[in-house]
């Protein structure tokens, strides 16, 4: 896929000064061409240098041309990096929030506490009257319990039947399962979301335990839930060996939502109340920002990490090794989990704290996630691929850093420069 140097060279001469600003669209065109980009694919690790990319129809059509069309709109990516858009795949989020996952390069989120008006949100994206990413929708708690939250109450086996063939039917993408099942709640979920072909994912009920949820090929939400099902609260270190056995050879899916998990650990300390200073703190709502401050503690205690977190870091290693595959997620908007931008902390967590590489993170939060839906094209920069992808000034297998304000975002083929995404942010602010 590297271009001969003298074919790029007369290729980006002839076509530098028809490159436009950050400022302007490409709307109108019918070709767009990123030119000269130092291209990571997510194929694989490579970053392959000086490459034309051209999109048509919203899909990528060549990636390494050594010409590009007379009509099509050139974006001038030389000496920058191109690569697949981000993923949220776990959010609890609202129309509003839609500008922010976009600035921060995120083209593909998943809510996981579903209801109409987010069904009614993914339509929307999805015929273009509302822009944002691409939307999943999980389904209502499903739980055997009441909670302060919306939830959809299983209170026998019939109920659990009801509620599956209803959010099926409904459109949900998933079954979110929550605390409190019975097992024979669960094994009504799990034959029929097998009848009705829709996916189970979430928590782990107690009465049902981790070893059936990983035989049933549930997805995963969380360490925490990982952690108390392995070595209980406080946790047992002994038992790492037994978690080992349990996800060796599964290939399960975890989304580990590891940096919300360490905020709440971070919880009455002075390093906890400090983030109400970050700038992003501008776009969090009034009920959320004063259930956050609950958070703040007098004293002064220490922000170092628990045994608790300490114990789900170790297990995400664990996990690792036995072949578990990620998915980012980050359970916006939980504590200091702001929309979009809490993508960023969450896979410099990973690398911190669960000791992935930079190239582990990436892959959970761009193929990771195309594998998870059955797209064996997204996630990639790929001939055929849908065109979600983000141009930055730096290499992300380098530093993580520069995904944090992209030069520009495209959503399905729709290019948004940095200027427009600025406007998007400005428009979002709340204080």
């Amino acid at each position: 896929m590297r271009l001969i140097p003298w074919l790029f060279q007369l290729g980006a001469a002839s076509t530098a000064s028809a490159t436009i600003s950050g400022a302007q669209t490409c709307d109108d065109r019918p070709v767009i061409a990123f030119v000269g980009a130092d291209v990571l694919t997510m194929s694989d690790s490579i970053l392959r240098r000086a490459q034309h990319v051209l999109v048509r129809r919203g899909r990528i059509d060549v990636v390494g041309a050594t010409s590009i069309p007379a009509d099509a709109c050139r974006i001038d990516a030389r000496n920058k990096v191109l690569l697949p858009g981000l993923v949220d795949m776990h959010v609890h989020t609202s129309a509003r929030e839609m500008p922010l996952f976009l600035a921060n390069g995120v083209t593909l989120i998943r809510e996981m506490n579903g209801s109409p008006r987010h069904l009614a949100m993914r339509d929307s994206i999805a015929t273009g009257t509302l822009l944002g990413p691409k939307l999943l929708v999980a389904s209502t708690l499903l739980t055997g319990q009441k909670w302060p939250v919306r939830y959809r109450l299983i209170e026998d086996v019939n109920a659990a039947k009801a509620a599956a063939r209803e959010m099926k039917n409904a459109g949900y993408d998933y079954l979110k399962i929550y605390d409190g099942l019975s097992r024979d709640q669960y094994d009504a979920f799990v034959e029929l979301g097998r009848t009705l072909g829709i996916s189970l994912d979430g928590h782990i009920p107690q009465d049902v335990g981790l070893r059936r949820v990983l035989e049933a090929g549930q997805a995963l939400q969380h360490m925490d839930k990982i952690a108390v099902a392995i070595g209980g609260h406080p946790p047992d270190v002994s038992k790492l060996d037994e978690a080992a056995k349990l996800f060796h050879g599964r290939s399960a899916w975890v989304t580990p939502t590891l940096a919300s998990l360490r905020v709440l650990d971070r919880a009455g300390t002075a390093e906890y109340a400090a983030r109400f200073q970050n700038p992003e703190i501008a776009y969090v709502d009034s009920s959320s920002f004063g259930w956050w401050r609950s958070f703040v503690r007098s004293g002064t205690r220490q922000a170092a990490a628990s045994p608790y977190y300490q114990f789900q870091t170790a297990l995400l290693k664990v996990l690792r090794t036995s072949g578990a595959r990620f998915l980012l997620g980050t359970d916006a908007a939980n504590p200091m989990m702001v929309a979009g931008f809490s993508v960023h902390e969450e896979m410099q967590v990973l690398v911190e704290d669960g000791s992935l590489s930079r190239y582990e993170v990436l892959l959970a939060a761009t193929r990771n996630a195309a594998q998870f839906l059955g797209d064996t094209l997204g996630g990639q920069v790929r001939v055929g691929a849908r065109a979600d992808l983000i141009l930055v000034d730096g290499n992300p297998l380098e530093d993580l850093a520069p995904l944090k304000r992209p030069i520009g975002v495209m959503i399905g083929g729709r290019w948004l420069g940095r200027a427009q995404l600025d406007a998007m942010l400005q428009a979002a602010r709340i204080r």
